[in-house]
């Protein structure tokens, strides 16, 4: 190294510099906690601020802090779950294609979402099959039939009665009403 080079000064600091990059990048470990951007800076992707670190230098005292070893820590826990879960939905699977399925067809077994919305099929056929039921029958028992009552309805509202919102009869204040005239909540439709 020469005194007067500044030349030869500059090259090797850029050498030690790609040395200690390389060193990072080699290393799996540390490759994956970190990026580097293009301007040269180091973001840190295990932390959740994500800091931006100006050196490598800086960055290996970041790894060294508390905050980031323990994310590092979260971060191994969580992938542990994660990877645990895994294995879990693995072994529900690989059961459920080796159950045996019997041929017979008194011991067939469904799975339950099947069975579940058979169920709710029969349920909802047999609800409406009572409701027609009871609808016919009360249809068949009224005094009054359905047309007669529509004839009888459309009588009041030619003679001036409204209904309001909850289905009662009121007279409407625009028509001039005889005394004699009966009352639609009185009268059975």
């Amino acid at each position: 190294m020469s005194v007067y080079g500044g030349d030869s000064w500059g090259r090797e600091a850029q050498q030690r510099k790609r040395r200690v990059d390389d060193l990072f990048s080699s290393s799996s470990n540390a490759s994956s906690s970190f990026k580097k951007l293009s301007s040269g800076k180091f973001v840190c992707l295990v932390c959740p601020h994500n800091p931006v670190l100006d050196s490598s230098l800086m960055l290996s005292v970041h790894n060294k802090g508390s905050r980031h070893v323990a994310a590092q820590a979260k971060q191994k826990e969580n992938e542990l779950r994660r990877q645990q879960e895994l294995n879990k939905r693995i072994v529900l699977s690989s059961k459920t294609k080796i159950q045996p399925k019997t041929t017979s067809s008194n011991n067939h077994v469904k799975p339950l979402v099947e069975q579940t919305r058979t169920t709710i099929l029969e349920l909802q056929s047999t609800k409406f099959t009572l409701n027609a039921k009871d609808a016919a029958s009360n249809d068949s028992h009224s005094s009054i039939s359905s047309r007669e009552r529509r004839q009888k309805e459309l009588k009041f509202i030619a003679a001036g009665w409204k209904r309001d919102c909850h289905g009662k009869w009121f007279r409407d204040e625009n028509v001039e009403f005889d005394s004699g005239e009966e009352d639609p909540n009185v009268c059975p439709l």
